[in-house]
């Protein structure tokens, strides 16, 4: 056998997405407002959202005031041992493509201060270089802003109010952004075709899948996933083989659907999302009728990702679709770490990926979709007795509905 034709597994790192810091026109502008902090610990999204710059040594603080022409002043405030990378990163951004589409000039710099102090205090201090008046009015902050941090801000003398801004804008990308998500999608792809190539290679004797003669394990097909990602220059987060109820360290079925779900990360920061199902010996049966099930719920999906639509929409017609097949929904879905189900049925996730690998546009939140959203689209049937079958890929939104980032092949058989 030969794996699947289409694989497209040549990819390059693009350009660094433009910082986002346009997002805090909109609240910098609210009356009484006076400026924007937020203090980040280790990779915080938001953080390289508005920086580009890669996870600090140490806490980190954004510091975003309005300037009397209507601009922005944005200051970066990291510990004197992150001080090179921070240059280096937030200052040579050359990205203010974003900030020229909202009108506002942004002029950055990046303050420093010595590591027993506190990133809440230097965010207070770089406050008070900045501002006419220190210490009054209103401060727009995210709503997950570390409570210590607000305690010392309010401390100084400011209001504090939570603002959405970047939240929001994080949940469509630019077409920088898709560029990153489908530069890793496709490093994602590659690490696929190596799952597909090394099963294709494979014989099946007592009933298990074998490689030189030797028995294949789920463990042993993720490290060579895992190096097969990193030797393409992404990072393999996530690298997860599972087959009905064998646990990692035993052979592989030969007649069970085997499920290869993979969330890299890109250089960049942004996640990929691919997920597929192989039968290595499969009889035509249940498998069969189960992936075609999975792949038409992906494409009832796509067809609903549609800007002003909601990620519970999606998923609802997806679920229609399985059902039309005749596996309704599963009750209580299993966690997708498990590949093994204690109840038959269907079922559907839909979620934003991003800088982080579940993010907005999600349940959790209004789920409201917007041009420009990239979505996580997972299909998968399940069966105590069958075995599972999932299906999943990255998704944008489009005004003529979901398009796939890439063009990954989809088959049952390696």
């Amino acid at each position: 056998m030969s794996p699947p034709a289409g694989y497209s597994t040549e990819w390059s790192v693009p350009p660094t997405p433009p910082a986002g810091l346009a997002a805090l026109a909109e609240p910098l502008a609210e009356p009484d407002t006076v400026g924007f902090v937020h203090v980040a610990r280790g990779n915080d999204p938001d953080r390289r959202y508005l920086t580009r710059a890669a996870e600090p040594q140490q806490a980190a603080a954004v510091v975003c005031v309005p300037t009397d022409a209507g601009d922005l002043e944005a200051i970066y405030c990291v510990s004197a041992a992150d001080r090179d990378a921070a240059v280096a990163d937030f200052l040579t951004d050359s990205g203010d493509a974003s900030a020229a589409e909202a009108d506002h000039a942004i002029e950055r710099s990046v303050a420093t201060r010595e590591p027993q102090m506190p990133p809440a205090t230097h965010a207070v201090s770089v406050l008070a270089d900045y501002l006419d008046t220190a210490g009054t009015g209103t401060l727009r902050v995210p709503s997950h802003l570390p409570h210590d941090t607000a305690v010392r801000l309010q401390q100084a003398g400011y209001e504090l109010a939570s603002t959405p801004a970047v939240a929001d804008a994080r949940a469509s990308k630019t077409d920088a952004e898709r560029d990153c998500l489908r530069a890793v999608q496709r490093g994602a792809a590659h690490g696929m075709q190596r799952a597909h190539e090394r099963l294709a290679e494979s014989t099946t004797a007592d009933g298990i899948v074998r490689v030189d003669g030797d028995p294949l394990s789920p463990r042993q097909l993720e490290r060579e996933i895992a190096a097969t990602l990193a030797g393409g220059g992404v990072t393999p987060k996530t690298v997860r083989v599972r087959a009905g109820d064998t646990t990692p360290a035993e052979p592989l079925p030969a007649d069970a659907g085997i499920v290869i779900h993979l969330v890299p990360r890109g250089p960049h920061g942004y996640h990929g999302h691919l997920t597929r199902t192989v039968v290595v010996d499969s009889d035509g049966g249940w498998d069969r009728r189960a992936f075609i099930a999975a792949k038409a719920a992906q494409t009832a999906a796509r067809r609903h990702c549609e800007p002003g639509g909601n990620v519970g929409t999606v998923a609802a017609e997806a679920t229609a679709e399985l059902t039309a097949y005749g596996f309704s929904p599963r009750a209580h879905p299993d966690d997708d770490d498990v590949a093994d189900a204690s109840e038959a049925g269907g079922r559907v996730a839909v979620h934003g990926v991003g800088l982080t690998p579940y993010e907005a546009p999600s349940p959790v939140d209004d789920g409201t979709l917007q041009a420009g959203s990239v979505l996580a689209v997972e299909t998968s049937v399940a069966d105590p007795d069958q075995g599972r079958i999932r299906l999943g890929t990255l998704v944008a939104v489009t005004a003529d509905g979901g398009e796939r980032l890439i063009d990954a092949p989809i088959s049952l058989t390696p």
